[in-house]
């Protein structure tokens, strides 16, 4: 079994044709796993696909943060459901598994030909890039699909600076007056000098503002909706003023209830199912709602899995599969796959978060056509599995 890594690429899938005449049955197709073929015969190499499940998970990151005037947003303006401290969170969010194909490295196969069918130009195969057998009778449109793992999100922190925007500037100016007393022998004149200092205004203060311009703004609001300003505003212009008028409302109550930020971070894994009929079982990483993904090998968070389980539909016919590949023949035709269908589960801490049924062809059944008197043969670009068969 194998986790693959984040970012992999995807075969590029293209139709096998093999189009052939009577004479097919000079055609012997012999497995690299059974011998070595013989390096005396001409011939093409051609494996297997096999299927690897691709797990897509998007996680929802939530920022929290505290709002600058949060310990007097109860005072002044009444709130009680506020961020009272700055916190990030994690949840799962949609999960998509699909299954993709690629070379199985244990089914390659040599395909004898002799001298009279590569003079007669009877037979054409194509195969896909890879190697593997994936269709017959025509070629049809190629078919590309990138496998990567992206992972998206952005993962530093924001400050508070989203708050301070609204606050500028912080700075006022205040003018007291001095009075000087200059008495010159038995007169005293009074003389006035304004001193100027420049100071920063407390959070009392701002927060006072603030929560002012809020109720400013209730106040526009009110008028506006009751016609109080007696102006004949358009449908636009008025949806458009308390647009503005609610945006602005917004972002001033954010200072007293806080600010949060959601993001998406995207995972992508890949699993190579084992080719045996017990089933599959891989920990691919571990999730914690306060830390989100992290490795298998983690300390923290609890483990995600993928449990894949076979239907065992085939059971019926593996008998006789294996009772037909005991049989001596001198001749082969083209190998090919019955997959196996199987339920794959994605489980976090045990539990069931996504299901579905694939089919799996390294956990079915290999056999081989007849070989002469097949003209037209179809394989599926996916599993390898016959799907459209001609004999003549």
């Amino acid at each position: 079994m194998k986790t693959r890594g984040y970012i992999y690429g995807f075969c590029l899938v293209f139709l096998i044709l093999i189009n052939s005449s009577s004479i097919y049955g000079q055609i012997n197709v012999v497995p690299f796993s059974s011998g070595k073929p013989s390096s005396e015969k001409d011939g093409i190499i051609y494996s297997l696909p096999r299927n690897v499940i691709k797990i897509q998970i998007e996680v929802i990151k939530t920022d929290n943060f505290k709002g600058p005037f949060a310990e007097y947003a109860g005072k002044l303006l009444g709130l009680t459901t506020i961020i009272n401290e700055n916190s990030t969170s994690y949840k799962i969010g949609p999960i998509e598994m699909t299954s993709i194909a690629e070379v199985d490295p244990q089914q390659f196969y040599f395909v004898e030909i002799d001298d009279k069918v590569k003079d007669s130009r009877s037979l054409m195969i194509t195969m896909a890039e890879e190697g593997y057998i994936s269709g017959f009778a025509d070629i049809g449109q190629s078919r590309k699909e990138i496998r990567d793992a992206i992972v998206s999100g952005d993962f530093g922190n924001e400050n508070l600076k989203p708050f301070r925007d609204l606050l500028k500037p912080v700075l006022i100016e205040k003018v007291d007056t001095v009075i000087r007393r200059i008495s010159i022998d038995t007169t005293i004149i009074e003389e006035k000098v304004l001193k100027r200092s420049i100071f920063e205004k407390t959070t009392d203060q701002q927060a006072r503002e603030v929560a002012d311009l809020i109720y400013r703004i209730e106040d526009n609001k009110f008028s506006l909706i009751t016609g109080y300003q007696e102006v004949n505003y358009s449908k636009e212009s008025l949806e458009f003023m308390l647009d503005q008028l609610n945006r602005m409302e917004r972002e001033y109550l954010a200072l007293f209830k806080g600010y949060s930020k959601e993001s998406v971070q995207v995972y992508t894994y890949y699993v190579t199912p084992e080719s045996t009929a017990e089933g599959t079982l891989e920990t691919i990483c571990r999730f914690s709602k306060s830390r989100g993904i992290s490795d298998k090998a983690g300390p923290t968070g609890e483990s995600v899995s993928l449990v894949i389980t076979p239907l065992n539909q085939n059971k019926a016919i593996e008998d006789f599969v294996k009772q037909r590949d005991q049989v001596i023949k001198k001749l082969h035709g083209f190998y090919y796959r019955i997959p196996e269908k199987a339920v794959v589960t994605l489980r976090i801490g045990g539990v069931s978060v996504s299901e579905k049924q694939m089919f799996i062809s390294q956990m079915g059944l290999i056999t081989y056509l007849p070989a002469g008197n097949m003209s037209n043969v179809r394989f599926n670009a996916e599993t390898g599995n016959v799907i459209h068969a001609v004999s003549e």
